[in-house]
């Protein structure tokens, strides 16, 4: 079994269809489309055999200084493994990828929201170092929290 971390071509961007259900989830789609064509958004592919099984991404404008500053704080988003593969430290390796990436690219900061009843992410990204609470809000998908990690 061969897994890597590749980043995702534009043109391979319905593969992704095989970690979350692009077509139900349409508007995203369209909006991490547009944003990766506007070069603000960069996604990560975790493969295993050459099939996708994972997906982070990085957001250098999230139009929120919450999330982002520029050449300061990146907004890592969209953090996502299909079902039967979770629990196998596959969004670890995703995290601790993009932790890599943005310290080699001089970033000090990443920023993340999550979910307050997503519990298995917030105990991810809480032992992964991102520990600074910036806010606490609520939005159409229920209460989430943003938090820091200083690199």
């Amino acid at each position: 079994m061969k897994d890597d971390i590749i980043r995702l071509d534009l043109s391979e961007l319905d593969k992704c269809g095989n970690i979350w259900d692009m077509h139900k989830q349409g508007e995203l789609a369209a909006q991490f489309l547009r944003e990766m064509r506007e070069e603000i958004r960069t996604t990560y592919i975790y493969r295993i055999d050459g099939d996708y099984i994972g997906e982070i991404s990085i957001v250098t404008d999230a139009g929120d200084p919450q999330y982002t500053i520029p050449d300061r704080r990146l907004y890592v988003s969209r953090l996502i493994v299909k079902d039967e593969y979770r629990r196998q430290g596959i969004g670890k390796k995703l995290v601790d990828f993009i932790i890599r990436k943005a310290q080699q690219e001089g970033f000090r900061e990443l920023s993340v929201g999550v979910d307050l009843d997503n519990d298995p992410a917030l105990r991810l990204y809480t032992q992964m170092g991102f520990d600074r609470i910036v806010h606490i809000g609520e939005d159409e998908y229920g209460r989430f929290v943003k938090l820091i990690k200083e690199l």
